[in-house]
Formats: C-alpha cells, sequence, structure tokens
C-alpha cells in the first residue's frame, strides 16, 4: 500500500490512465479512475512544479496518438500544453478548497462540478469543442451513453468525475485514517445507486423500439485526398465523374437520400454552375435528395477554398446552400455564415451539418431546436481520428434525439439511429467502393435533454453560488472575531 503514497508510482500510473483515455487506443475503464491517483498526489502535499511538468508530458503523449497528416506535431504539442496548465491550475484550486474550507464544502462535489463546467464552456465556446470531454471515453459503452439524452455528455463526464472524486476520498480515508466516514459512506451510496440507476435506464431505453418510418440513405466517400485533386487537374475530372457514377449506384441499391463526405469534388468557380446543373439534373432522374459537398477554388495556385455543401431535392429543387460554420484552427477554408435549419420533407424533418460543426455544442443544439430528426453530415478526418471522430458524432443524435449520417473521407462513414446505434458502417482504410446504403429512421426522438439543455452545468452553477456564500459567511466571521 505505501506504493499509493509515493509520488512517482501515482504520476505514473495517472500518466497511464490519462494517457489512454480518450480518442485513439481508448481504454474506457481508465476514465473511472484517471484522476483519482492526481488528486492522492495533490492531497499528500507533494511537489506543484513536478506536477505540472508531468502533466504537460502526460497530455502531450496523450494527444500524440491522434497525430498524423494533417495533423503536425506542433499542434499536438500546444493542445498538451494547454491541457497540462488547465488540469494543474484545477487540481490546485481543489486542494485549495479541500483545506481550507472543506468542513463547509464538498470538495467532490467541487471537484465534479468545476471539471463539468470547464467541459461546457469549452464544448461552447472554445475551438476544440467537445475534443476536451470525458463523455467521450465511454463511445464503446452504449447503455451508459443513453444518460446523454437525459442531462447530455457534460452530466456522463459528471458521472465519471463524481466517480473519480468519490473513489479517492474513500481510498485515501481508508490508507491515511483506517477508516471511512459517515459523509464518505454517504458518498459513495449515492454514486453507485447513480451508477446503476443509470445503467438499467440505458437498458430499458435500447429495448425500445425506435417508432416512425425508416428509409434507405446511402453515403458515398470518394478515395482521392483533398491534396491530390488540386494538383491533378486529370485525376480531379476522374474522381468526379467517379462520384456521380457512385451517386447513381446507391439511388439505384434504393436510397432515397445521398450523402457526400466533405469536399468530394474540387470545382473551379467558373465550373460550379455546369456542376449544379449536373448535379439537378441527376436528383431529378435519380428522385433522391442529394446532400453534395465540394470546395470551390478561390484563387489559383493558392490552397484555400470555399468549403460548402449543396441540398438538392428529388425534384431537383435547391433546399440549402450551406458552409462550414465551425472551422477547425488553421483549415484553409473561407468562413461564410450560414443558417442552421431543419427542412421539412417527404420524409421528415432533415437538416444538414459539415464535419467540425458537430463538435460545437452551440451548434449541434441548434439542430436539435429546430426539430431535426436526421442530420446528415459530410466529413473529412485523417487516420489519427478515425473511426473516433465519427463515433463522438453519435452522443450529438442520442442528446438531440436524432439519427446520424456522417460520410467521412480518411474515416469512417457511418449510420446511425438516435440510440447511436450503428445501422451500417464502412471504413476508408479498408478494401470498399466507397458506398454505404442502409435503413433508418428520420423521426425525431424528444429527449430531456433537448427540451432543458446541459440542466446538470445549472446546478453546478447553483453549487459554486451556494458555496461562494458559505466561504464568504466563514471569511467574515473569522474577520470580525481577528477585530475583537
Amino acid at each position: 500500500m505505501n506504493l499509493l503514497s509515493n509520488q512517482w508510482f501515482l504520476l505514473l500510473v495517472s500518466g497511464i490512465f490519462l494517457g489512454f483515455t480518450g480518442m485513439n487506443w481508448n481504454i474506457s475503464i481508465f476514465a473511472w479512475f484517471a484522476f483519482v491517483p492526481l488528486l492522492r498526489y495533490v492531497r499528500l502535499g507533494f511537489s506543484f512544479k513536478l506536477l505540472f511538468l508531468s502533466l504537460i508530458l502526460i497530455q502531450i503523449f496523450s494527444t500524440m496518438r491522434i497525430v498524423s497528416e494533417p495533423f503536425h506535431v506542433w499542434i499536438g504539442i500546444i493542445s498538451g500544453i494547454q491541457a497540462g496548465i488547465v488540469f494543474s491550475l484545477l487540481l490546485w484550486i481543489w486542494n485549495l478548497i479541500r483545506k481550507q474550507y472543506g468542513m463547509i464544502v464538498s470538495h467532490i462535489l467541487f471537484f465534479s462540478f468545476t471539471c463539468t463546467n470547464l467541459e461546457w464552456i469549452g464544448a461552447y465556446h472554445s475551438d476544440l469543442g467537445v475534443w476536451g470531454m470525458l463523455a467521450n471515453s465511454q463511445l464503446g459503452n452504449l447503455v451508459l451513453l443513453q444518460s446523454a439524452s437525459l442531462f447530455g455528455a457534460t452530466g456522463v463526464s459528471f458521472v465519471l468525475y463524481l466517480f473519480n472524486g468519490t473513489f479517492e476520498q474513500m481510498l485515501s480515508e481508508l490508507l491515511d485514517q483506517k477508516q471511512i466516514s459517515r459523509s464518505t459512506r454517504l458518498y459513495i451510496s449515492f454514486t453507485l445507486i447513480f451508477v446503476v440507476s443509470l445503467y438499467f435506464y440505458g437498458t430499458f431505453r435500447l429495448s425500445l423500439p425506435i417508432t416512425g418510418k425508416q428509409i434507405k440513405v446511402a453515403t458515398i466517400t470518394t478515395k482521392m485526398d483533398i491534396q491530390s485533386l488540386w494538383k491533378n487537374p486529370v485525376e480531379n475530372n476522374k474522381n468526379t465523374e467517379l462520384t456521380i457514377e457512385k451517386t447513381k449506384i446507391a439511388a439505384k441499391e434504393g436510397a432515397k437520400i445521398v450523402v457526400w463526405n466533405e469536399g468530394a469534388v474540387l470545382v473551379s468557380k467558373e465550373k460550379e454552375s455546369d456542376l449544379l446543373k449536373s448535379l439537378v439534373s441527376m436528383a431529378k432522374e435519380e428522385k433522391i435528395e442529394l446532400v453534395a459537398a465540394y470546395i470551390i477554388q478561390i484563387k489559383d495556385n493558392e490552397f484555400f477554398f470555399d468549403n460548402k455543401l449543396v441540398w438538392l431535392s428529388n425534384q431537383g429543387q435547391l433546399r440549402q446552400t450551406y458552409h462550414k460554420q465551425f472551422i477547425v484552427p488553421f483549415e484553409p477554408v473561407s468562413k461564410i455564415h450560414s443558417e442552421i435549419q431543419s427542412i421539412e420533407t417527404e420524409f421528415g424533418k432533415m437538416s444538414v451539418a459539415i464535419c467540425y460543426d458537430f463538435d460545437s455544442l452551440k451548434v449541434s443544439d441548434v439542430h436539435s431546436e429546430s426539430g431535426s430528426g436526421i442530420t446528415l453530415i459530410p466529413a473529412s478526418d485523417w487516420k489519427g481520428i478515425n473511426p473516433f471522430h465519427t463515433e463522438m458524432a453519435t452522443i450529438r443524435g442520442i442528446e438531440n434525439g436524432s439519427s446520424i449520417v456522417r460520410s467521412a473521407r480518411s474515416g469512417l462513414s457511418g449510420i446511425f439511429d438516435a440510440y447511436g446505434r450503428a445501422k451500417g458502417t464502412l471504413d476508408y482504410f479498408e478494401e470498399n467502393d466507397g458506398i454505404l446504403v442502409s435503413s433508418v429512421s428520420t423521426s425525431k426522438i424528444n429527449t430531456l435533454y433537448s427540451q432543458f439543455g446541459n440542466w446538470i452545468v445549472g446546478i453546478g452553477l447553483f453549487h459554486f453560488v451556494f458555496s461562494g456564500f458559505q466561504i464568504l459567511r466563514i471569511v467574515r466571521k473569522n474577520r470580525i472575531r481577528a477585530q475583537n
């Protein structure tokens, strides 16, 4: 047991846990204990300088799991440093509250709500969006993820942080005091009942059929990267012809909706109208709803584009022209505002987004509020985030009660129902024709999250306000005593 009081052992274990939590090579069970060694380390009063340096190295190592072209190593290093600073500051504040105000403020709840609310801020207001959410570590745990329909991914993260904080408190009391206090026993009981209840809820929810009509949808994936299309006009023309041919094949297989991957076709400004004419004609002839995503080269010899999609009805009418709204840092595309809307079709209400758009809760919540029953997402990933990025989008579907169709170059294309269950997937890096056809419901399921949003964050804010008043009261009382 001395190892659990050894600073080097605690840092090593936390490095392993955090290093393989979330993203690729994710070991989901690690998330339930990832912060226990760190909280224990801080509780024992070990060096914060060492902790700070260790967390930076751990986070850099962790981020390296998604590094491959076009995501460069230096971006991973910067991201790791940022995460290390945030975690170090959070742990320092937690320890300060625990030592000075532990008798009046629950440091377990303080830790859980602080982490959860920071995630919420990042998911709405940072360029990284939902990438920092601990809930992403549970992507293989579909039963637990059903609780996102109750309180969103922030709520799932809260459960994980609560378990970490409670377990560390129990462990430290057993090691240091040889007994567990009454308050800690209450936290253990509440946490276990809470977690088990969520598992029962998830199991029950998954047993219920999704009502409403199902239709066949298709994803079309091009096998050429954007650099190749840009450099080689001949191959670009071949790619355009092949993408159109694949679309026709999907229609013949019964698809009523066809979604291209992001930037499936590269076209010049001068030839865009010709492309649109051919797409309108194809949508009418094949009687398909077509979401055709393509990029337009803005200037000659410059790798910079307009990134857009056109959504055509099965009558060849233009339903929507949409540009990517939530742009990846340093992505060479223009920022053009587009309205996010759900459009009523004969199959139900549907909406569109482009790739990284669905990594922002600010964007994905609009889809839910507008009543979309299915979101069609052209995307373009890279090997380092495959299949993780597509799987992340399924949480937005569970939150919003909508099906997700995501067509991805250099990633996993997938058709998922409103429970996050895969109705069909196709991996870009496996040998296939790039055509995926499957049936999925277009009916929206009402969820508590779609009605009340991140209400768990609201409880956290109330906790901070209440705790703040308690701390101020004690500080004031101590000040009066000192004056007397």
